[in-house]
């Protein structure tokens, strides 16, 4: 445990330390800029749209720090042969949890910085106060650490960095499709065989389905979500995270590095 936490001690260090974090915060000063200078040449509601604009900040940013933090860094790692330093000091499954830990500590601090800027943006040119955009925070926690842990896989399974980060984002779209795509395969399974439904039942439960944490329109619009809606997405992330990541540090302990 006492190296699980010293590797993700270093990760939040370097990472905090790394000039992409500091072009990352850039970028989200301007998205802020951007989302109230468009806020004030539309048509409806000014706080409405910050905080449409708001959501889509907060996805982008988190993905940015999941390929750039999550994955780039530790392909650098290779590269500089740190890793094979690293490995032999430390056990393969504590150093990917290590690592692991602290991307996804990096990617509450971006989410949180999205969510306060859109909250205090809302809240001072919209006159409206929202927050729950801080839920949205938190879903948005789940949603790309569990697609960082993806990447992680990926990375197991030597696919070199080009081809992790396209396949991220191909997952990252498919997962915000799962629940249309499953009905129109359910609805199209009704004329075909029962080997159809199961193909499909089996892609579902493989794929991670995004839309679990894609409470946005109920947010903006103020609607009371239940609080069993917020119990299973947490399930659905923790059984999900910890099954990716046991089956990654078992083909990270099977294979020569």
């Amino acid at each position: 445990m006492g190296k699980i936490i010293t590797i993700s001690l270093v990760t939040l260090r370097e990472s905090l330390r790394n000039r992409l974090f500091i072009g990352l915060l850039i970028f989200l000063l301007l998205f802020f800029v951007f989302s109230v200078y468009v806020s004030t040449l539309s048509l409806g509601t000014v706080a409405r749209f910050i905080e449409n604009t708001g959501m889509v900040g907060i996805s982008l940013i988190c993905l940015a720090v999941s390929i750039l933090f999550g994955l780039f860094t530790l392909y650098q790692e290779k590269e500089r042969n740190e890793l094979y330093v690293i490995l032999n000091r430390v056990p393969r499954s504590s150093y990917l949890i290590g690592r692991f830990l602290g991307t996804s500590c990096i990617i509450a601090l971006f989410a949180l910085f999205a969510g306060a800027g859109i909250f205090f943006l809302t809240w001072s040119f919209g006159g409206h106060y929202t927050p729950g955009l801080f839920w949205a925070v938190y879903w948005a926690v789940l949603e790309f650490t569990m697609l960082t842990a993806i990447g992680y896989l990926y990375y197991a399974l030597a696919i070199s960095f080009p081809l992790n980060s396209l396949m991220v984002l191909c997952t990252y779209l498919v997962g915000h499709s799962m629940n249309e795509a499953i009905q129109s395969f359910m609805g199209l399974g009704r004329f075909g065989s029962l080997w159809h439904l199961y193909l499909v039942k089996a892609i579902s439960v493989l794929f991670p389905n995004f839309d679990m944490f894609d409470y946005r329109l109920a947010i903006v619009h103020d609607e009371a979500i239940p609080w069993t809606q917020f119990g299973l997405s947490t399930l659905y992330w923790f059984c999900y995270l910890l099954a990716v990541l046991a089956l990654t540090s078992t083909i990270m302990n099977r294979k020569d590095m």
